[in-house]
């Protein structure tokens, strides 16, 4: 304390940090802590509950959970970790960066990487899709080799289509195609609402 007067290592700590220095009834109180025999400025113990219950092990136990249900309600990592409500929030939107999309618990933001395989993937499917369809359905559409043959038909998937009507599937492919151009556009930036 260098033998200073609490009024003294007041006006130094004005000088020094001027508004963000402490209040002079805070610095009384130091001093006489100090007085009392204090020689640490470390917080001592506390009884209570920590201030974060955010562990790593906590935040891996609600990440993985999250992964394996993204439908979880916040309710349920309450009671499977034991830790309170607005921790198991502030886990999810700050720690993770997750938010609720559709009733699903998802990434805030999508890493530049994954950005990247969305636009990769999209434009080889766009492509596909539009220069080479039958191919483009023929790799996409998988059926149970059980389903009847058609005399017609050289597979069974072929007789399978050949019975519906255009919009059955048409409108579908239409939105996926619409799906792949805003991937695109959007350089992977793009949540389907």
């Amino acid at each position: 304390m260098k033998g200073l007067t609490p009024k003294e290592i007041k006006a130094e700590l004005d000088n020094v940090h001027s508004t963000s220095a402490p209040a002079f009834a805070t610095v009384y109180n130091w001093v006489n802590e100090f007085k009392c025999g204090r020689t640490s400025t470390c917080d001592a113990p506390r009884s209570g509950r920590p201030i974060e219950a955010a562990t790593p092990e906590i935040i891996d136990k609600v990440h993985d959970i999250v992964l394996t249900d993204q439908r979880v309600k916040v309710r349920e990592l309450v009671e499977a970790t034991g830790i309170s409500h607005n921790t198991v929030i502030s886990i999810l939107h700050e720690q993770l960066n997750m938010k609720k999309l559709l009733v699903k618990w998802v990434p805030r933001l999508l890493t530049v990487d994954h950005k990247r395989d969305r636009v990769t993937t999209s434009k080889q499917c766009l492509e596909m899709f539009q220069h080479y369809p039958d191919e483009f359905l023929r790799r996409l559409i998988t059926v149970d080799e059980a389903w009847i043959h058609s005399e017609n038909s050289s597979s069974p998937k072929e007789a399978y289509f050949e019975r519906l009507d255009k919009p059955y599937y048409s409108d579908g492919l239409t939105k996926l195609e619409n799906r792949w151009i805003k991937y695109i556009e959007l350089k992977g930036d793009y949540v389907e609402k």
